[in-house]
């Protein structure tokens, strides 16, 4: 996991050998015999769940306990080969971390939340949420970033699991379809045993287990007020910037646009898009490359407040003026929003107050589904047709 910090069983302090062997050298009897060391054991040693230890893993999979530490941490530093192997004997011997030895070095009354990234106006707002909800109720709060990698979940949980939080607030992957859904439900149970509740933040349930509990917000309607709002002052032709179609949460949005644009009786192309694309070049490029297209376009709506700047830098340089010749809304209500030249129109998203909910829901038993309302802003950049 990118960017924590590492709290772990007591195994740092383990010389790295089994039976005075070092146990990297890949031995036959260490490795058949695994099982029956699981058996004959005593209550001393490294951290374990029933009779499995960290030192039985390291036998089984033919490596050190620090390469297996490394493996639980998801340290990059393993090939993936040896991960392969450490990972197959923790599933085979159904090894988790012992909460007592654990509490060494991870107070029980903890709370973690593991973000895609440190950095940006959404995260910032959730996580100092978290932490303040946190905080008042006396607790240790930790935070871990994955930097965006989802794809590989396994080391990025079992890591979360080993440090044993009262309560785990995770930013998952919101892309319809992922396997990362599967994963998390997988791991309910290994939660459960060592008294972690689970809360997912920012998206939709969709295929999640209802033992994890949900904090989602209300994309759809937000986006379909801030629609219903520039339809109200005249507009009737449209452009929607930042089309993603695997994502849920930017999806809802477009669903709202459309579903406003059909009650008033306003046609739509499809085709005036702009897609999502974190490149502000390239989306200023595809702005100007769409909107000539668009006969008449007044009005764009933008799936973000960072499309909706992009879009209104692409119009500067068609020479077109915001909100004169073409209106812009945004989405998320970002800290800057109301500090541009021209004020921005958007929906806010309550991203502190997701923060606290999530805190609530899972430590006070709140529901296991919470929809956070969102809210228009009206500001300078959205104004009527002339």
């Amino acid at each position: 996991m990118n960017q924590q910090q590492s709290f772990d069983a007591p195994s740092g302090s383990q010389s790295g050998t089994t039976g005075g062997k070092s146990a990297g050298t890949s031995n036959a009897s260490n490795s058949a015999n695994a099982s029956n060391a699981v058996r004959h054991r005593g209550h001393s040693g490294p951290a374990r769940t029933s009779s499995v230890n960290i030192r039985d893993i390291a036998a089984a999979a033919g490596v050190s306990t620090a390469t297996v530490s490394r493996v639980m941490r998801g340290n990059s530093k393993v090939s993936d080969a040896t991960r392969e192997k450490v990972q197959e004997a923790i599933e085979r011997l159904g090894y988790v971390p012992n909460a007592h030895a654990l509490a060494l070095t991870t107070p029980p009354n903890s709370v973690t939340l593991v973000v895609d990234h440190i950095s940006g106006g959404t995260y910032s707002e959730m996580t100092a949420g978290v932490e303040r909800e946190t905080s008042d109720r006396k607790m240790m709060f930790r935070i871990a970033s994955t930097g965006g990698k989802w794809d590989e979940p396994k080391p990025i949980l079992d890591d979360l699991l080993s440090q044993r939080p009262r309560l785990a607030v995770l930013t998952a992957s919101d892309v319809i379809d992922d396997p990362i859904d599967d994963v998390l439900n997988d791991y309910v149970d290994k939660f459960k045993s060592v008294g972690t509740s689970l809360v997912v933040l920012a998206r939709p349930r969709m295929r999640l287990s209802s033992e994890i509990a949900v904090v989602d917000y209300a994309n759809e309607s937000g986006m379909y007020e801030l629609t219903k709002y520039m339809i109200s002052l005249g507009h009737r032709r449209f452009m929607f910037a930042g089309l993603r179609r695997n994502s849920s949460v930017f999806m809802a949005r477009y669903h709202g646009f459309l579903r406003a644009l059909r009650e008033a009786g306003i046609e739509f192309d499809l085709r005036c898009t702009i897609p999502l694309d974190g490149d502000r070049a390239a989306t200023i490029a595809n702005t100007m490359a769409m909107f000539p297209a668009v006969h008449g376009c007044t009005a764009v709506v933008a799936v973000t407040d960072e499309m909706a700047l992009y879009v209104i830098a692409a119009l500067r340089k068609l020479g077109k003026s915001v909100p004169g010749d073409v209106s812009v809304g945004g989405f998320d209500d970002m800290p800057y929003a109301e500090d541009l030249v021209v004020p921005l129109t958007t929906v806010h998203a309550p991203f502190g107050n997701m923060g606290h909910m999530a805190v609530k829901i899972g430590l006070d038993d709140f529901g296991r589904d919470v929809t956070m309302p969102t809210q228009l802003v009206v500001r300078g950049s959205v104004a009527p047709v002339r």
